[in-house]
């Protein structure tokens, strides 16, 4: 590249919009529907004492009830948490191309975590090979090719202009496997 300035790659404002439409459908769900299970767990709890107490009622259901309730509430957590993490994920991650190698930040998330979901830096001739893992592209490279624990990994989602990017990676990395 003959620019000194680095190119920066993030998602389009329609990615972003489209993943703040997601998080903020599960938040109204889960807004609405944890409200309503506390809501109605102390009558179902009543129902299954007063079932206990009047010996002989089936109160299998009422048991069942209680714990798609609970499971509903923990499930409910997860996805909410899982959201939040794509989110930030989407809205936060930009990766630039300068003439030494790619650099994928995310700057919504502590550096650690960040680290964890591909935030990192690879020069261009240590970049080993690229894949497609679920909805990320992943990119492999290794400083030392004589240590074997010694590999470095870059992760990033969704970027605007993606073949583009794609391209710049396999024209620009010399060590770039293709074949598998």
């Amino acid at each position: 590249m003959s620019s000194t300035t680095p190119i920066v790659f993030r998602a389009s404002e329609a990615q972003r919009a489209v993943a703040a439409v997601l998080f903020f459908g599960c938040v109204l769900v889960v807004g609405l529907g944890i409200p309503q299970i506390v809501q109605n767990l102390p009558r179902i709890w009543y129902q299954l004492k007063l079932a206990q107490n009047h010996g002989g009622e089936p109160i299998a259901m009422i048991w069942l009830s209680i714990i798609l309730a609970c499971s509903a509430v923990l499930i409910a957590g997860a996805v909410l948490t899982l959201a939040v993490l794509i989110l930030a994920l989407i809205l936060g991650t930009q990766v630039l191309v300068d003439e030494f190698g790619i650099c994928v930040e995310c700057t919504l998330l502590p550096m650690p975590l960040a680290r964890k979901f591909g935030a990192g830096h690879i020069q261009w001739k240590n970049i080993t090979k690229i894949e497609r893992r679920g909805i990320s592209f992943v990119l492999h490279g290794c400083i030392d090719p004589d240590i074997p624990k010694n590999r470095k990994i870059v992760r990033f989602f969704v970027v605007d202009q993606m073949d583009h990017l794609i391209l710049l990676v396999i024209e620009r990395s010399p060590n770039i496997n293709l074949s598998s």
